[in-house]
Protein backbone atom coordinates (compact mmCIF):
# COMPACT_ATOMS: atom_id res chain seq x y z
CA UNK A 1 0.00 0.00 0.00
CA UNK A 2 1.20 3.50 -0.66
CA UNK A 3 1.15 6.20 2.02
CA UNK A 4 -2.14 7.71 0.79
CA UNK A 5 -3.91 4.33 1.03
CA UNK A 6 -2.45 3.83 4.51
CA UNK A 7 -3.66 7.27 5.61
CA UNK A 8 -7.11 6.65 4.11
CA UNK A 9 -7.51 3.36 5.98
CA UNK A 10 -6.37 4.84 9.31
CA UNK A 11 -8.73 7.81 8.94
CA UNK A 12 -11.72 5.73 7.84
CA UNK A 13 -11.60 2.88 10.37
CA UNK A 14 -11.23 4.44 13.84
CA UNK A 15 -10.79 1.10 15.62
CA UNK A 16 -8.28 -1.72 15.69
CA UNK A 17 -6.48 -4.24 17.86
CA UNK A 18 -3.74 -2.97 20.17
CA UNK A 19 -1.14 -5.59 21.03
CA UNK A 20 1.28 -5.27 23.91
CA UNK A 21 3.83 -7.62 25.41
CA UNK A 22 5.46 -7.54 28.82
CA UNK A 23 8.08 -10.04 29.92
CA UNK A 24 7.02 -12.46 27.21
CA UNK A 25 3.31 -12.25 28.06
CA UNK A 26 1.21 -10.98 25.12
CA UNK A 27 -1.95 -8.95 25.58
CA UNK A 28 -4.29 -7.68 22.83
CA UNK A 29 -7.39 -5.51 23.11
CA UNK A 30 -9.81 -3.80 20.73
CA UNK A 31 -9.37 -0.02 20.88
CA UNK A 32 -10.75 3.11 19.38
CA UNK A 33 -8.13 5.45 17.95
CA UNK A 34 -7.87 8.73 16.15
CA UNK A 35 -5.47 9.57 13.34
CA UNK A 36 -4.89 13.09 12.07
CA UNK A 37 -2.60 12.26 9.17
CA UNK A 38 0.46 12.46 11.38
CA UNK A 39 -0.22 11.16 14.88
CA UNK A 40 -2.20 8.25 16.32
CA UNK A 41 -4.10 8.87 19.56
CA UNK A 42 -5.69 6.29 21.83
CA UNK A 43 -8.41 6.90 24.40
CA UNK A 44 -8.20 4.04 26.87
CA UNK A 45 -10.71 3.55 29.66
CA UNK A 46 -9.21 2.76 33.04
CA UNK A 47 -11.34 -0.12 34.24
CA UNK A 48 -10.46 -0.09 37.91
CA UNK A 49 -7.29 -0.35 39.93
CA UNK A 50 -6.21 -3.61 38.28
CA UNK A 51 -6.33 -2.57 34.63
CA UNK A 52 -4.22 -5.09 32.71
CA UNK A 53 -4.02 -2.91 29.61
CA UNK A 54 -2.78 0.07 31.60
CA UNK A 55 -0.32 -2.08 33.50
CA UNK A 56 1.17 -3.27 30.20
CA UNK A 57 1.18 0.07 28.39
CA UNK A 58 2.52 2.09 31.34
CA UNK A 59 5.76 0.11 31.29
CA UNK A 60 6.87 1.90 28.11
CA UNK A 61 6.83 -1.15 25.89
CA UNK A 62 6.59 -1.10 22.13
CA UNK A 63 2.99 -1.59 21.01
CA UNK A 64 1.42 -2.49 17.69
CA UNK A 65 -1.94 -1.27 16.46
CA UNK A 66 -3.45 -3.46 13.75
CA UNK A 67 -6.18 -1.87 11.65
CA UNK A 68 -8.07 -3.91 9.07
CA UNK A 69 -10.75 -3.48 6.44
CA UNK A 70 -11.93 -6.89 5.28
CA UNK A 71 -14.44 -6.75 2.45
CA UNK A 72 -14.10 -10.35 1.36
CA UNK A 73 -11.93 -13.42 1.55
CA UNK A 74 -9.60 -12.13 -1.13
CA UNK A 75 -10.25 -8.41 -0.77
CA UNK A 76 -8.79 -6.75 2.29
CA UNK A 77 -6.40 -4.13 3.62
CA UNK A 78 -4.42 -3.96 6.84
CA UNK A 79 -2.11 -1.44 8.44
CA UNK A 80 0.23 -2.11 11.34
CA UNK A 81 1.43 0.88 13.36
CA UNK A 82 4.34 0.09 15.68
CA UNK A 83 5.91 2.34 18.30
CA UNK A 84 5.95 3.51 21.90
CA UNK A 85 2.80 4.81 23.57
CA UNK A 86 3.23 8.03 25.55
CA UNK A 87 0.71 9.00 28.25
CA UNK A 88 -0.85 12.43 27.81
CA UNK A 89 -1.52 14.83 30.67
CA UNK A 90 -5.20 15.95 30.68
CA UNK A 91 -3.93 19.39 31.66
CA UNK A 92 -1.24 19.40 28.95
CA UNK A 93 -1.16 21.08 25.56
CA UNK A 94 -1.64 17.88 23.57
CA UNK A 95 -4.80 16.71 25.40
CA UNK A 96 -7.18 18.85 23.32
CA UNK A 97 -5.52 17.68 20.09
CA UNK A 98 -6.00 14.08 21.28
CA UNK A 99 -9.70 14.66 22.04
CA UNK A 100 -10.27 16.49 18.73
CA UNK A 101 -8.57 13.71 16.77
CA UNK A 102 -10.56 11.03 18.59
CA UNK A 103 -13.75 12.94 17.87
CA UNK A 104 -12.87 13.32 14.17
CA UNK A 105 -12.41 9.67 13.28
CA UNK A 106 -12.41 7.36 16.30
CA UNK A 107 -15.35 5.57 17.83
CA UNK A 108 -15.52 8.36 20.40
CA UNK A 109 -17.92 11.23 21.08
CA UNK A 110 -17.19 14.64 22.59
CA UNK A 111 -20.29 14.21 24.78
CA UNK A 112 -18.45 11.33 26.45
CA UNK A 113 -15.43 13.57 26.99
CA UNK A 114 -17.66 16.11 28.75
CA UNK A 115 -19.38 13.57 31.01
CA UNK A 116 -18.22 12.22 34.36
CA UNK A 117 -16.79 9.21 32.51
CA UNK A 118 -13.91 11.38 31.25
CA UNK A 119 -12.28 10.80 34.64
CA UNK A 120 -11.66 7.21 33.57
CA UNK A 121 -10.17 8.03 30.14
CA UNK A 122 -6.45 8.07 29.67
CA UNK A 123 -5.12 9.65 26.48
CA UNK A 124 -2.09 8.14 24.76
CA UNK A 125 -0.08 9.21 21.74
CA UNK A 126 1.46 6.42 19.70
CA UNK A 127 4.97 7.44 18.62
CA UNK A 128 5.04 5.92 15.13
CA UNK A 129 8.29 4.03 14.54
CA UNK A 130 6.98 1.83 11.74
CA UNK A 131 3.93 2.03 9.50
CA UNK A 132 3.17 -0.90 7.18
CA UNK A 133 0.26 -1.53 4.90
CA UNK A 134 -0.78 -4.64 3.00
CA UNK A 135 -3.69 -5.23 0.70
CA UNK A 136 -5.21 -7.84 -1.48
CA UNK A 137 -7.56 -6.98 -4.29
CA UNK A 138 -9.80 -9.73 -5.56
CA UNK A 139 -8.94 -10.76 -9.12
CA UNK A 140 -11.85 -11.30 -11.48
CA UNK A 141 -11.17 -13.90 -14.15
CA UNK A 142 -13.24 -14.22 -17.31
Amino acid sequence: MDSKDIDDLLVSQGYGILSLCQEGEPYSIPVSFGYDGEDVYLGLLADGQDSTKLEFIEHGVTVRLLVTDIRGRFEWQSVAVTGLAEALDPEGDEWERCIDTLEDNAWFMRAFEQSDAIESIQGWKLQVDELRGLEREEQVYD
